[in-house]
């Protein structure tokens, strides 16, 4: 049986990247922050949140990019800010489960999980990926905001609009040990959601990644440090796809006024931008690629 990297022409032994931006769009900095990064740093795919009041600029952005915007829909259910909120673009009704007393998303992943309905879920996921496509972005694939999706009422959705729209999901290839302890979910859920994206995988419906982590939030952050840790996780990958997340976002006012965790999402741009990170990268062999490979090798 072929390795997802030799159906994206590559050998078995080839060790492939994606380093990938989340929460294009959440506001002005992360916009900024991934043109900067796309056109001078080693950014290779990113995703946006269509709810948010930056998305539209984002989506300026992908087209001013042209082909080098690999641009996901990072499926959002979920707005964890205390000074700025984002809601639903299909309802208000605390009916749905999908918003607290004021109207927007839940600030936390288990509210959701509790009270969602999931029809509802179903329409709002639907409507951002439309969103997205009325506003001209060229969607390479889909993924979860905060891991909320990552809940067994909510995989089959994901799957099934990612699989609808000829596009990939971003899962990684892991037992349900490590999805209950990565979303900080009961077991049983865990378990529950790696069989649905497992038999997913078995049948063609979807592609794993072998692996993927996240730089750390609000440690590790000096440029030596997190270069470090970057560099570890690269050495101890084998051979296959592995993607490296980043929330990387330019230091502005409005970030440092938005997001307690600003220190985190400047040392993601600083690292994915650095000549340093670059050369690790290279001088271990790895092939950069994007989301965009793996969307078009599905639809051959």
């Amino acid at each position: 049986m072929s390795t997802l990297q030799e159906k994206l022409g590559f050998s078995a032994n080839d060790r492939l990247l994606i380093t990938h931006a989340d929460d294009v769009g959440m506001c002005e900095a992360t916009v900024s922050a991934w043109e900067a990064l796309v056109n001078t740093g080693l950014l290779s795919s990113a995703s946006t949140m269509v709810p948010c009041s930056w998305f539209p600029y984002a989506a300026e952005m992908a087209s001013k990019l042209g082909s080098k915007a690999d641009l996901g829909v990072h499926l959002t259910l979920n707005s964890e800010r205390q000074r700025y909120r984002w809601a639903p673009l299909t309802t208000h009704d605390p009916a749905s489960g999908l918003v607290d007393e004021q109207g927007y998303f839940h600030n936390l992943a288990r509210p959701t999980h509790l009270k969602g309905d999931p029809a509802a879920a179903h329409r709002e996921l639907a409507a951002q990926i439309a969103r997205a496509r009325q506003f001209g972005v060229d969607i390479t694939h889909v993924d979860s905001h905060m891991l909320t999706l990552y809940h067994p009422a909510l995989m089959p959705i994901y799957l099934d609009l990612a699989a609808q729209n000829g596009v990939p999901t971003l899962i990684p290839d892991v037992d349900g040990q490590t999805v209950a302890d990565m979303c900080v979910i009961p077991l049983a859920e865990g378990e529950a959601v790696a069989q649905q994206f497992q038999q997913a995988a078995a049948t063609g419906k979807t592609v794993l990644v072998d692996s993927f982590a996240g730089l750390p939030f609000n440690k590790q952050l000096a440029q030596k440090e997190r270069l470090a840790f970057a560099c570890e996780w690269l050495d101890s990958r084998e051979a296959g796809v592995h993607v490296l997340v980043g929330h990387p976002a330019d230091d502005t006012p409005e970030l440092r006024t938005l997001a307690p965790d600003v220190a985190t999402r400047v040392a993601d741009r600083l690292l994915l931008g650095s000549d340093e990170f670059g050369r690790a990268v290279e001088e271990r062999g790895f092939k950069l690629i994007g989301m965009r490979e793996i969307r078009d090798a599905m639809l051959r």
